[in-house]
């Protein structure tokens, strides 16, 4: 049955997002020339510039890179569970569209907001609601939180497909372990500060939701980050998210329209330009989400190698010392050290005449102040 949503006269003319058409997902902050040379190659070379790069994180970095054609990956920590901050969006958005492909929603049904369903941080939907609240298309919606990682859309999108459950339900179909959506990103941010006994979402309102996070003092405040960032919810391995990325890329679970669609989306998104973009020559083809919470630093993507074919990487780093500014040019540098040992055995190509090259071939496809989500 297709969703209907509520019309109402204020028609978020207001709400609607309006993003920028030529912004393609190019990488657009320049970098040093690439020079691959054997090191490039070498596994073991690569191991040792992850943990180098890990040091000048000042945390923890995860890494997951997959050949999409081949299988060959390379990674580090790839097991372990991440904070996913807002590249947790990613498969709330694949959720929303499967319901597109089934027939129960279309892009261009409208859902009501009101003020109640606002969620701080930036973006279009959640910059554009009148106070009285509006309508907005799903396609919009998709397009502010995958571009924007606008939270008003996100939450508005999660009830869309039944709330968190439908979206682990949606993971577990497609195969994909390792990876939770748990919560809300309202009741995120809300334990993340540490406001507890708060009411109904229903009753929330911009004003409330600032004065719950400023009532709470600060030493509370700071225990309550401290659970955050030991949760294992909304956590995911790097594995799993490329995984999940790998399957996006192979068409899997979506029609090529809904691929198509939010492919484009994560092409166009503005907010990792110094991150997995700044890592790789300017002109590669980067359709990225970004991940950004207190002591973590995340992105996520879809990377072009030059012989056509596409790397699944995930870069997450977690409890680092630094600032999120601080911690993206370390996102950039494992992105830059793994395009160049792809790109420099040749993506998809055989590797067979070099021995020092030893990664291993698989199926992936089985396997806020920056406090808030970007």
């Amino acid at each position: 049955m297709r969703f209907a949503a509520a019309f109402v006269p204020l028609a978020l003319a207001a709400c609607e997002p309006s993003p920028d058409p030529d912004y393609r997902g190019q990488n657009t902050v320049p970098v040093e020339a690439m020079q691959v040379d054997s090191a490039a190659v070498d596994s073991g070379a690569l191991d040792s510039a992850f943990l180098a790069i890990e040091r000048d994180s000042g945390g923890e970095l995860g890494v997951s890179a997959v050949v999409v054609e081949n299988g060959r990956t390379v990674g580090h920590r790839d097991g372990e569970a991440f904070p996913m901050a807002s590249t947790y969006k990613l498969p709330i958005a694949l959720a929303v569209l499967a319901q597109v492909d089934s027939g129960r929603v279309s892009l261009d049904d409208t859902v009501r907001l009101t003020p109640a369903d606002y969620r701080l941080g930036p973006g279009p939907v959640s910059e554009r609601l009148p106070a009285g609240g509006g309508t907005v298309t799903v396609r919009r919606m998709i397009e502010s939180m995958m571009m924007f990682s606008d939270n008003t859309a996100t939450d508005a999108l999660m009830r869309l497909t039944g709330g968190p459950r439908a979206v682990m339900a949606h993971l577990r179909a497609r195969g994909v372990e390792g990876m939770r959506v748990d919560r809300y990103e309202g009741e995120v941010y809300l334990d993340y500060n540490g406001v507890t006994g708060a009411p109904p979402p229903v009753e929330w309102t911009p004003q409330r939701v600032r004065g719950w996070i400023d009532s709470v003092p600060p030493a509370q405040k700071q225990a309550a980050r401290e659970r955050f960032f030991a949760d294992v919810r909304d956590t995911s391995t790097p594995d799993a998210m490329a995984a999940l990325l790998v399957q996006v890329q192979r068409g899997e679970w979506s029609s090529p329209t809904s691929r198509g669609f939010l492919l484009d989306a994560m092409r166009r998104s503005p907010t990792g330009a110094r991150r997995i973009r700044a890592g790789v020559p300017r002109d590669t083809e980067v359709a990225d989400k970004t991940g950004t919470i207190g002591r973590v630093t995340n992105d996520a993507g879809l990377v072009t190698l030059p012989d056509g074919t596409h790397v699944a990487l995930a870069v997450f780093v977690r409890n680092s010392t630094k600032t999120n500014e601080q911690v993206e040019p370390v996102i950039a540098a494992a992105a830059r050290a793994v395009y160049a040992h792809f790109a420099g055995t040749g993506g998809a190509s055989a590797v067979t005449g070099q021995p020092r090259d030893t990664t291993v071939a698989r199926d992936s496809a089985a396997g806020r102040d920056t406090m808030l989500q970007q």
